[in-house]
């Protein structure tokens, strides 16, 4: 008598539903919970003293009299007017490499989208023994295209502008290949057009609106590998192994033995699968980590990646329903698609120049800005990480849009309070781990660094040391804000001013801000570069929003920022 059928294999489209219905809004719960004690975590540590404290650096001088006076003139400029047309070619070049970088990278995994949706299409047509018909294979072919669109979002669409530009692009050439497919077809109708669209793309794309938030962005990903893996153990094995003779009698005699009734032997198994998948989840995060430590991936490559591999298991669950082995045989679009990412990638860093300049950038900011922080830091990062680094002091502003694969991690293993810095040799030690190489798509890392109350200024001064520019969000400055208050007087007595952007709007007290300037300018350092002649330009940023315009002439004054003289220059 051959065995009973497993319903599982006879139902793989069900199952796999079924495994995202489950593991999707839990991802979600989790991701939320743990990000929140993660942020929660991170500002308690900061909080605390480190116990083999650090020797501070002295509070700023409140009188010049040990201290020769100051020749040059203090003089503070408003950025935001064209600047001087003088200006070198290399601040040229590091402008048009900003703008350039986020739009190379989506175009290349432009390219590679479409490959697969190529790949796609044709499985699909040979699949489902459609024929090949054009106009068909051509609407076909840009459905399966619309997770390119998400990816340029992600990757270079930095304002709303660009964003709605983008969408129109796509959903106008829906229109004209619809409209063309209406006149020579008179079968179909628009409502028929739209509801192909919405069932090939709509579900991955509503799960992709909640794990693309800000908020959980940087460990969705993650969480959901886990979930995925978890939750199929417990949804698969179990009545696999029910609907198994050979597996399920050993089993049985096991939980007889141990005095297990029907429902305790079954609750085993849940238990014993949830534990066994879950460890394979948890190996496959190890692997992630590994890989992103060793530079071979990258936190954007990992969300990028999870984009297509979703749409690619949902858009390839209707295939099934032809044959079991087609469902297996589509997800090779997404192999494609890694294929032609890491081809497209590898050609574009072996074009890149080896002499080119690679400026690292040091973010300071009041901590209490929150979304403001957030949303600045997003389009920072999304060029400046293409011409070079990204350095801050981390806090509880930006620690959950800030925190790498590694760090999250190491906060799910209790082990996040080794990545404080406690000592001297301990930030000795991150710094000389400050990544300075792109990864794979080119983008380069962001280093922040975790603090104990007492050790943080000395942290600053070290990152002030080793950076190219420095951008210090003064939104929200007030008398309050003792610790910007040290942070702008270190930054008078280390960096030549020229290198130094000042951020204000109008909840910034701009006089109390120049009163700060201007006194610790009276009392810096005899050995600071600014007592050069001409050095004493204090610029400042006047950021009215963050619309497309504004936000360009932000990083054409950083990229003059980041050509002014070197420190090393500068002493010299």
């Amino acid at each position: 008598m051959p065995p009973p059928p497993n319903p599982l294999t006879g139902n793989l489209s069900g199952v796999v539903l079924l495994i995202l219905i489950i593991a999707v809004p839990l991802a979600l719960l989790t991701s939320i919970a743990l990000l929140a004690f993660y942020r929660r975590a991170v500002l308690r540590v900061m909080r605390t003293r480190a116990q083999a404290g650090m020797s501070e650096p002295a509070p700023p001088e409140t009188s010049g009299a040990s201290q020769p006076p100051v020749q040059t003139p203090l003089n503070i400029v408003l950025r935001n007017s064209t600047l001087d047309p003088s200006q070198s070619s290399a601040s040229e070049t590091l402008f048009a490499d900003l703008l350039r970088g986020p739009w190379r990278a989506a175009a290349i995994y432009t390219l590679a989208g479409l490959c697969y949706a190529l790949v796609t299409t044709t499985i699909f047509l040979v699949a489902t023994k459609s024929g090949f018909h054009p106009l068909n294979a051509m609407m076909i072919f840009w459905y399966y295209a619309w997770p390119v669109v998400i990816t340029i979002l992600v990757v270079a669409a930095a304002t709303w502008r660009t964003r709605l530009s983008v969408l129109a692009i796509y959903f106008l050439i829906i229109i004209v290949l619809g409209t063309i497919t209406l006149i020579q077809k008179a079968s179909i109708d628009w409502a028929r057009v739209v509801l192909l669209w919405f069932l090939t793309n709509l579900p991955a794309t509503l799960l992709l609106l909640v794990f693309l938030n800000r908020r959980i962005q940087a460990v969705g990903p993650l969480v959901l590998t886990f979930m995925i893996f978890a939750v199929t153990g417990v949804v698969f094995l179990p009545p696999f192994i029910v609907f198994n003779e050979k597996l399920i009698l050993p089993i049985i005699e096991i939980g007889e033995a141990l005095g297990l009734g029907a429902l305790g032997i079954f609750f085993a198994i849940l238990v014993g699968s949830l534990i066994g998948f879950g460890a394979i989840g948890w190996l496959m995060l190890q692997g992630i980590r590994s890989l992103y430590q060793r530079g071979k991936i990258s936190a954007q490559s990992i969300t990028i990646d999870a984009i297509w591999l979703l749409f690619g298991i949902i858009q390839s669950v209707d295939l099934i329903f032809v044959g079991e082995r087609w469902f297996f045989v589509s997800l090779l679009a997404f192999l494609v698609f890694k294929i032609v990412a890491w081809v497209g990638f590898s050609i574009a860093g072996r074009n890149t120049p080896a002499s080119r300049k690679h400026p690292s950038l040091l973010l300071l900011r009041v901590f209490s800005l929150g979304k403001r922080s957030e949303r600045l830091f997003d389009m920072l990062a999304m060029y400046w990480r293409y011409a070079g680094s990204i350095r801050l002091i981390a806090g509880p502003d930006l620690a959950t849009a800030t925190v790498e694969p590694h760090e999250f991690l190491d906060f799910v293993s209790g082990k996040l309070s080794r990545r404080f810095i406690d000592n001297a040799r301990t930030l000795e030690l991150r710094v000389s781990e400050i990544d300075l190489q792109p990864d794979r798509d080119g983008q380069f890392r962001v280093n922040d660094f975790f603090c104990y109350d007492n050790t943080w200024r000395l942290v600053l001064s070290r990152l002030v040391d080793r950076s190219d520019v420095v951008v210090m969000d003064l939104r929200g400055f007030s008398a309050q804000n003792a610790g910007c208050i040290f942070e702008i007087s270190e930054l008078i007595n280390m960096m030549p001013l020229g290198q130094v952007l000042f951020i204000i709007d109008e909840t910034t007290d701009e006089p109390f801000l120049r009163q700060v300037i201007q006194q610790s300018w009276e009392h810096m350092r005899p050995a600071s570069p600014n007592r050069l002649p001409a050095s004493g330009l204090v610029q400042l940023f006047h950021l009215n929003g963050l619309h497309d315009r504004e936000f360009k002439q932000l990083l054409r004054v950083l990229s003059v920022a980041a050509n002014e003289v070197p420190k090393t220059q500068a002493f010299a």
